[in-house]
Formats: structure tokens, C-alpha cells, sequence
């Protein structure tokens, strides 16, 4: 029935980005000097389900993968937790375009709140210099979101250096 509609509709060919961020972020980090792939692994998170990090980069210390994210939408967060939840210790980050939005209309929790949540390593796009070379050399850094007092009074995100090395769900969550 729908033929006639996705007949037209471009089909992404193997190695293209999804989207310009996709595109943006991987010229930022090969003008970097850094060894990439794009799409290269998937992990498994359910029986006979996959998913597909955006990036892999070649570090010194460890290999490691990034995620690129605009608009993150529920499924899409499952899927990740489901992935965090069945690869612990799975070093990724996710680039976040924007770290502040909420993730609903009706949550006042943003997207950067939410990694923070489950332990999930994040930063702002574009990924800043000092946090890729820091991964690079085999640490595992990650900001900070500020609260909503600290946010008014902050002007820049805050860096620290992740302290887990297992990701879990938080301890007052039951499943």
C-alpha cells in the first residue's frame, strides 16, 4: 500500500551519516588527527537486537565509541540503557547537540541530567579539544550538569573525570 510513497524516498547508502551532526563531527574529529570508523561495530542488548554506535576512535590507551545526539527520544534511550546494561563496562560517551533540552514537554529532566542518571559519560557539541584528547590518552572524563541553582550562576559546563566503571540503573529504580 505504502510502496508508491517509499519508492521515492533516498535510501542511505553504507557509510553515509544520518545526519549534517554526523557529518559535522566526523570532520572535526579527522581534522584532529584521529583514527575513525563510522558505524563499524554493533553490540547486542536483547536477543537478536543490535545496536550501532556512531563512531569508533582509535585511542592510545583503549579503543572507544561516540554517540552523536540531537533529538533523543525515548526508544532511543531504552535502547542505550539496555546496551550500557548488557556491556558495563563498554567505554562511550555521547555528544550531545543540545545537553539542556528536556527530554519531554513534560520532564524537568534534560537530556544531560538523564546520562548523568545512569552513569553515562556525555559532552556538549562540538566536542571539545581537551575532553576527546582526554579520552584519547585512556581517561574517561564527563561533565557535569548543573543544577538549577548552579545554572544561573555558571556560564561553562563543568569536566570531571567519571569515577564508575560499572553502569547501572540508580539505586532507588526497580526493575
Amino acid at each position: 500500500m505504502f510502496n508508491r510513497f517509499n519508492q521515492h524516498r533516498e535510501r542511505r547508502k553504507k557509510g553515509e551519516f544520518r545526519s549534517k551532526l554526523e557529518g559535522e563531527i566526523s570532520q572535526a574529529l579527522q581534522q584532529q588527527g584521529l583514527d575513525i570508523d563510522y558505524e563499524k561495530d554493533r553490540f547486542d542488548f536483547y536477543l537478536k537486537r543490535f545496536y550501532t554506535p556512531d563512531f569508533r576512535v582509535k585511542g592510545k590507551a583503549f579503543d572507544f565509541w561516540i554517540e552523536v545526539k540531537g533529538y533523543w527520544p525515548s526508544s532511543e534511550r531504552s535502547k542505550m540503557l539496555a546496551v550500557i546494561q548488557r556491556h558495563p563496562t563498554l567505554p562511550i560517551f555521547v555528544a550531545l547537540q543540545r545537553p539542556h533540552m528536556r527530554i519531554s514537554k513534560t520532564s524537568k529532566t534534560s537530556y544531560c541530567q538523564w546520562c548523568e542518571k545512569y552513569g553515562l559519560a556525555w559532552c556538549p557539541t562540538p566536542i571539545p579539544d581537551d575532553f576527546l584528547s582526554a579520552w584519547v590518552t585512556g581517561q574517561r572524563l564527563t561533565f557535569r550538569a548543573p543544577t538549577r541553582k548552579d545554572a544561573a550562576a555558571q556560564t561553562e559546563l563543568p569536566l570531571v573525570e567519571t569515577t564508575v566503571q560499572s553502569i547501572a540503573l540508580p539505586a532507588d529504580s526497580t526493575s
